[in-house]
């Protein structure tokens, strides 16, 4: 699958979100496999201090999957996983049919 990585700041993530999730974040660019899921929840805190600094690269979301996805590792199935926001892209939109059936 081909697609563009957004510009930081033009992504818009939040609840409700479908997204495509990047299945193996150390894989070759050219060879990049998503899953499919919906954004469920934020993720937890990645700081224990008083002052947390939030960055893209922190920010977690849980992401439910469409469906059970099993890990390049092998782990899974996984029906949810806290993912960073940096191995995530917003889902393309579905296409309108041309027609509408009578």
């Amino acid at each position: 699958m081909a697609t563009r990585r957004p510009a930081a700041g033009d992504h818009g993530f939040g609840l409700g979100m479908q997204v495509l999730v990047q299945t193996d974040p150390a894989a070759d660019a050219s060879n990049v496999e998503y899953v499919s899921g919906v954004i469920v929840a934020p993720g937890r805190s990645r700081s224990a201090a008083f002052v947390t600094i939030w960055t893209e690269d922190l920010t977690t979301w849980i992401v439910e999957f469409d469906e059970p996805f099993t890990g390049p590792d092998g782990s899974g199935p996984h029906d949810s996983a806290e993912v960073r926001e940096t191995y995530l892209l917003p889902a393309p939109l579905a296409e309108e049919p041309a027609t509408v059936p009578a």
